[in-house]
């Protein structure tokens, strides 16, 4: 191995799995998906529950794919529900390890990301980073103005994706990524579709407020949502799975599986083909709310994710789109590169890892956040 050869090792936890990898340069040399069984996370009731059984299959899988921490130059982690800030790359420090384990923007397992990263590199100073997290937040002003004051506009999608994939488009269409205006469509489980303008993701049509997806709802109307908040059916939590986990396709078929749902299309089930299209419809919609976001002049819309690999159902988008600007499709989900591509450009120094200094919303400061939320030895260390 040569000085210009860098070891980055990949850590992306999702809901059921943990996926690690270990890249040379840009060469991913192992990966491995490992899967949460079904009782440890019905025994959590939170991600950060899972910790240290997550850590420990890491640590199982280290030793047996004979990679020693000590070899590697870099860890990067998917970046997790951090309070919402500009995307890139974040060195992971003491603040946002206690705001992921005490108060995360929202309840998820990419939480765990970088606090496994951290106990991987406990007693070395090999660094760790996080990019491009699930809250990055670009928006362009009027993208953040909602109808209400104390309500503002962020992004809750795939950016980390979204981004490489757009980096892609703009190097087959001889641009630089900065010059391109993009509207990137990802496909999967949960559907976010982002507006990319000046290298910046200035706004987002995402799971809360655009198309529905294979297992949640999408947008719903606030007249409707009032009334099944306090109809008596559904507690918060309840509610918020309600939504997030037991719509779309889950509701309708009883399945997340999109293969399965599209299968159910290609067979002439005329259900099927009515929801499916409907879902494209609203896609659709999606994507032209974006291009108004970057101006008009859109370079490309992209379409990636799991979902893209169908023809079908891509099919069904384009005729609603294609007046609007070439389609470029990248099937499936390029997050495990992309977080090496960071990797690589923070350890070579093309890129400088900022510093987490955001604080949860409700506290004065830092102090306070430690005080109230993690413990008072922390909020006098942190005056």
């Amino acid at each position: 191995m040569t000085k210009d050869t860098y070891r980055i090792f990949v850590i992306n936890t999702g809901s059921t799995s943990t996926k690690v990898a270990l890249y040379e340069n840009t060469t991913e040399i192992q990966r491995k998906e490992l899967f949460v069984p079904q009782e440890e996370l019905a025994n959590s009731r939170t991600a950060i529950d899972q910790l240290d059984y997550r850590t420990r299959v890491v640590r199982e899988f280290m030793k047996e794919a004979g990679i020693d921490i000590h070899s590697i130059d870099i860890i990067a982690a998917r970046g997790g529900p951090i309070v919402p800030c500009e995307g890139g790359a974040y060195a992971v420090n003491d603040l946002m390890i206690d705001v992921l384990t005490y108060e995360p923007f929202s309840p998820h397992e990419s939480a765990l990301s970088c606090i496994i990263g951290r106990n991987l590199v406990e007693g070395t100073d090999i660094p760790v980073i996080i990019y491009d997290s699930v809250v990055t937040l670009e928006y362009q002003l009027l993208a953040t103005i909602s109808g209400l004051p104390e309500v503002k506009n962020i992004s809750r999608g795939h950016p980390l994706n979204a981004r490489k994939t757009g980096r892609e488009v703009a190097k087959k269409l001889g641009k630089p990524f900065e010059e391109c205006r993009l509207v990137v469509a990802h496909f999967g489980g949960s559907i976010s579709i982002s507006a990319f303008k000046g290298g910046r993701l200035v706004d987002m049509s995402h799971a809360f407020n655009g198309p529905m997806s294979p297992q949640r709802a999408g947008r719903i109307s606030t007249e409707d949502m009032i009334e099944m908040c306090y109809s008596g059916k559904y507690t918060q939590k309840e509610m918020y799975k309600h939504l997030n986990g037991k719509a779309g396709f889950v509701a309708y078929f009883g399945t997340q599986n999109a293969k399965d749902v599209m299968a159910m299309v290609e067979n002439g089930d005329e259900k099927a083909k009515t929801i499916v299209d409907a879902m494209a419809y609203q896609c659709a919609k999606g994507i032209a709310e974006m291009c108004v976001a970057v101006g008009g002049n859109v370079d490309a819309i992209v379409y990636t994710g799991g979902m893209a690999y169908s023809k079908t159902f891509t099919d069904m988008v384009s005729e609603k789109v294609s007046f609007l600007a070439p389609i470029e499709i990248y099937p499936g989900e390029n997050e495990m590169a992309a977080l090496a591509d960071g990797g690589l450009r923070v350890i070579k120094g093309e890129e400088v890892a900022k510093e987490y200094v955001a604080i949860p919303k409700g506290y004065k400061d830092k102090a306070d956040f430690y005080a109230r939320k993690v413990n008072p030895e922390k909020a006098k260390a942190a005056k």
